[in-house]
């Protein structure tokens, strides 16, 4: 099981680009990951339209819980990208 808070730095947020990359890195595990905004919302990782829908912008905080075989090195990873995605 991995659990991170995260802030997206993206300028913009979880949207286009950024959040269709996210959604190809996290289809690259098989653990379940989930995305959870400060007020509750919860993202999985792994749909499109979940992450494009759920108006992500930059600066917000998430928690990233991945959980599953390869949980460790699929939440470093998600965490890491939106930490370091510029946009």
């Amino acid at each position: 099981m991995f659990d991170k808070k995260v802030i997206v730095k993206s300028v913009t947020g979880l949207h286009a680009r950024p959040g269709t990359k996210l959604v190809e890195l996290a289809n690259n595990y098989t653990s379940e990951i989930k995305l959870v905004k400060a007020d509750g919302t919860e993202i999985n990782a792994k749909e499109v339209f979940e992450v494009l829908a759920a108006n992500v912008s930059c600066g917000d905080e998430l928690n990233v819980h991945a959980k599953g075989d390869d949980a460790e090195v699929a939440g470093k990873a998600i965490a890491d990208y939106i930490e370091t995605c510029e946009g």
